[in-house]
């Protein structure tokens, strides 16, 4: 009995512990991000984002210059504030949406690194939320440039914004990346006045657009979309991308012949597709897919272990945090650049 009594003793001690270590961690992260220099900040911005912390957003906020600030870092502390999902940083991320829309009146177009940024704050505010970012979404659905419409039509998917599926329909129409926006936006929201939009890509001659049209189907409740998706994985011969598509998508809705489909393409590294179904994995959202990714982290081909490294960075979790630990080790400079950009962005930077 004593002996169990010592080990609840030192178990507890443990344990008590680990929030001080924690505490102190974020303490020295803050301290180094407020003293650091441009390149420190863009490394430690993505961790003070994930720790949702009140004095890691106030540091962020008070960092933010987008007037003055390095676009690099400007850019690197808006994806931080977002990651953070402080209503706080909505005014902020909101007076950068309105010098953005000030200086495209001046200039006429924007030179291409404030472009992205303006597409990057975009994407925080759907991520903080709240009325006045909804206000400024639908107002960037009628933006000239395509890049801010797309990533309108996302954020309000995100945010579920029903009051949007009309606009949005309007908009499926146009083919490629906006019609996929489009349809993954009106997926999220879930509103069945899309299904009769949704329908009508189902018979459009462009397979991709099928494919887009059976997943959003699917998440609206129709369960023979699953099916449907399924037949895409035993597609033709050089339609190969249609079938990693509808895998993915598979994947999203946690489908396991999705999973095997990308599993059994990513370990053909002849097939040409291998690093596009790891990209897939990733980007799934799914946690299954992180044991398939770290099973051939040990491939010979540099760029295979490249989108590993990224993949595991979107993905997150124990065993993708230890897999990007052996791969910021990595013989190919990319391959640890990458793993400790993913580290950076899962919280895990060298202090």
């Amino acid at each position: 009995m004593k002996a169990l009594s010592v080990l609840a003793a030192g178990l507890a001690a443990v344990l008590a512990a680990a929030p001080a270590r924690a505490k102190v961690r974020e303490k020295n992260l803050l301290r180094e991000f407020e003293s650091g220099k441009t390149e420190d900040r863009i490394r430690l911005a993505p961790a003070l984002g994930r720790m949702k912390d009140k004095k890691a957003v106030d540091a962020l906020l008070l960092a933010v210059d987008i007037k003055r600030g390095n676009p690099r870092e400007t850019a690197a502390i808006v994806a931080a504030l977002g990651a953070a999902g402080d209503p706080r940083a909505g005014a902020e991320l909101a007076s950068e949406v309105d010098y953005l829309r000030s200086l495209t009146l001046q200039l006429g177009e924007l030179p291409a690194h404030l472009q992205v940024l303006r597409v990057a704050v975009l994407e925080a505010l759907s991520r903080v939320g709240g009325d006045q970012a909804v206000a400024l979404l639908e107002e960037s659905i009628n933006d000239k440039d395509p890049r801010v419409v797309e990533e309108a039509v996302r954020g309000l998917g995100r945010l579920q914004v029903k009051d949007a599926v009309p606009a949005l329909q309007q908009l499926a129409g146009q083919g490629g990346d906006m019609t996929q926006a489009v349809f993954e936006a009106l997926a999220r929201i879930g509103d069945k006045r899309a299904v009769s939009t949704l329908e009508q890509g189902l018979t459009h001659q462009d397979k991709f657009v099928n494919v887009e049209a059976a997943y959003a189907l699917a998440k609206l409740g129709r369960k023979d979309m699953i099916a449907r998706l399924e037949e895409f994985l035993k597609n033709d011969p050089g339609s190969e991308k249609v079938g990693i598509l509808a895998a993915y998508y598979l994947a999203k809705l946690d489908k396991a012949k999705g999973l095997a489909h990308l599993e059994t393409l990513m370990k053909k590294s002849d097939s040409g597709y291998a690093v596009l179904a790891a990209e897939a994995l990733g980007k799934s959202e799914n946690p299954r897919a992180v044991l398939p990714l770290v099973e051939v982290m040990k491939s010979d081909d540099s760029s295979m272990r490249l989108s590993v490294a990224r993949s595991l960075g979107r993905l997150g979790g124990k065993r993708a945090l230890t897999a990007l630990k052996t791969l910021r080790e990595d013989p190919n400079a990319g391959v640890r650049g990458a793993a400790l950009i993913s580290l950076a962005e899962l919280g895990e930077v060298d202090e």
